[in-house]
């Protein structure tokens, strides 16, 4: 009877001791698992800065301030190979779902403004820098307006590559090129152009 009683004793004795070690391993994991997030986040800050940062021959030469097109390079070849970098969907669809590019447009706060619920990307930040959708008032006045964009006849095909590559119509534009920079992919671009486009986008409403 004592026999059996120590061995109770000392295996929860053992239980007990483990107790702490096991909480010690559990929070290891833990903080490594929140030092990996951590690296993570700062590693995709590092390569979007470093694709912005990038300064290829034609990037070199739209770094004059006091220049509209590219200085010293023929500017119909400069069109040229922003054209060729263009990528395209592999469904060749160029107008995607534009509740999905809306999401893109729109940043979480912007979204959650509009819908109550979460949803909204850092990815395109369209706000920043243009107007759209009616019910957004702050927005911004760097780029043209784009509401009612849909109803203008513009082609899908202008405005995918307007997106993807904006130096593929206007040499040395200020706008992001989304696309070239891998920003986002040749299919987000094509929500995006959903959003612009699409008759049911708030858009054009």
């Amino acid at each position: 009877m004592k026999r059996g009683l120590l061995v109770a004793l000392f295996a929860s004795a053992g239980i007990i001791a483990c107790q702490p070690a096991s909480q010690a391993v559990k929070q290891e994991k833990q903080t490594l698992s929140a030092q990996a997030k951590t690296q993570e986040k700062v590693d995709k800050a590092q390569l979007f800065r470093k694709a912005l940062n990038a300064q290829d021959k034609w990037q070199k030469a739209c770094s004059n301030p006091t220049q509209i097109a590219p200085e010293g390079v023929d500017v119909a070849q400069f069109i040229k190979e922003m054209k060729e970098t263009i990528k395209y969907p592999k469904d060749g669809k160029l107008v995607g779902d534009w509740k999905k590019g809306e999401s893109l447009a729109l940043l979480p706060k912007e979204y959650k403004a509009l819908y109550g619920t979460k949803g909204g990307s850092r990815k395109g930040n369209c706000y920043a820098c243009h107007c759209g959708d009616p019910r957004i008032i702050a927005c911004g006045n760097i780029g043209p307006s784009l509401r009612g964009y849909g109803n203008k006849g513009i082609d899908p095909k202008l405005t995918y590559d307007r997106i993807y590559n904006s130096w593929a119509q206007v040499p040395c534009s200020t706008m992001f090129r989304f696309g070239y920079h891998g920003l986002l992919s040749p299919e987000e671009i094509a929500h995006i152009v959903g959003y612009l486009h699409d008759p049911e986008s708030p858009i054009n409403k």
